[in-house]
């Protein structure tokens, strides 16, 4: 398999890929107006019979049902069902959870209205997103894709799990989970290609996610440990030897075990630098955590700084080295 086309649809990255069963299309691609038109234009008739999603995200499983319609088989890694079959926070019991999350990271109770009030306008666009025709509007602020994306939801026809080889191809699935609990990559082990949809990407490390775990929207375990299982699934693809890497953003590249060194390295340094926060406040929450390493930003990017800092605090929980207490974290010495 030496022949991949590269299809770019605004912001994201697709890759078809021939095969003795047909073509594979690895992501779906965002739905944004006019972009099943883009990718017809630029396949022509070699249509994929089978598109893997390399997680359920609406930028790379965007166009799933589109291609069903076309009479595509559509994969999805196992834990991101949930992603496919509903809008985000369509959950009552979901929605009510990240409003009580709010408060328990210790946000000061004059900034939760403005917070819960984006939750939802969050829940908002998703419904809209994923209503028929809906979810198409004017283009958006940051230009990278032309139009509001679309999400309508859909039936994975294949649920994969590590180690699941694509029928007809060289490409094998690496389980993948912390951007999404279902996140996946796909090997090509002849030549040592990654695709690496966003867990590998060549100029940023992907943001861990508040996100709910795959199964419980309530309970003791409803949010899913995102960044430590990111470091995890980075570790495990330290170990392959790849010689090029195709993302799902950005240009492909071929120094993959150097790129992967570099975000194992800084998340590790971020790591380090929360521990000795925490060292010298002898005791905080994961608020005044954001509030101490990113001031200037956690008004305006508040999910992103919150859901940043406590996949750190995570990452530090699981290795016996904070410990969560009441209002907050304390470092075990």
């Amino acid at each position: 398999m030496r022949h991949v086309q590269r299809i770019g649809l605004g912001y994201n990255n697709v890759y078809l890929i021939p095969g003795q069963a047909g073509a594979v299309l690895i992501d779906a691609g965002p739905d944004f107006q006019g972009a099943g038109e883009a990718i017809s234009e630029a396949i022509g008739p070699a249509r994929p019979r089978t598109v893997i999603a390399t997680h359920g995200h609406l930028d790379h499983a965007g166009l799933a049902r589109w291609w069903q319609e076309r009479g595509a088989e559509v994969g999805l890694g196992r834990g991101d069902e949930h992603f496919a079959s509903t809008p985000h926070f369509a959950d009552e019991t979901e929605f009510a959870v990240f409003g009580r999350y709010v408060r328990e990271i210790g946000t000061p109770e004059a900034v939760v209205p403005e917070v819960r009030h984006g939750l939802a306008q969050r829940r908002h666009w998703a419904r809209a997103a994923a209503s028929e025709p809906g979810g198409y509007g004017q283009p958006l602020r940051d230009g990278r894709w032309p139009t509001q994306l679309r999400y309508r939801h859909f039936v994975p026809d294949q649920i994969l799990g590590d180690g699941d080889a694509i029928a007809g191809t060289p490409l094998k699935v690496i389980a993948c989970p912390g951007h999404t609990p279902g996140n996946l990559v796909l090997m090509d082990e002849r030549e040592g290609w990654l695709f690496s949809g966003d867990q590998l990407l060549p100029e940023m490390t992907p943001t861990p996610g508040v996100q709910r775990s795959a199964g419980a929207v309530a309970g003791h375990d409803w949010r899913f440990r995102s960044l430590p299982r990111f470091l995890e699934s980075m570790n495990r693809l330290a170990a392959f030897k790849f010689s090029y890497c195709w993302p799902g953003h950005g240009e492909p590249f071929a120094n993959v075990a150097e790129v992967i060194g570099e975000n194992i390295a800084q998340i590790e340094q971020r790591t380090g630098r929360l521990k000795q926060l925490l060292d010298e406040r002898g005791r905080a929450n994961v608020y005044e955590l954001c509030e101490a390493t990113y001031p200037r930003a956690l008004k305006r990017r508040f999910w992103q700084i919150v859901a940043t800092v406590q996949g750190h605090m995570d990452i530090l929980e699981e290795r016996d080295e904070v410990l969560q207490v009441a209002g907050g974290y304390e470092r075990i010495r």
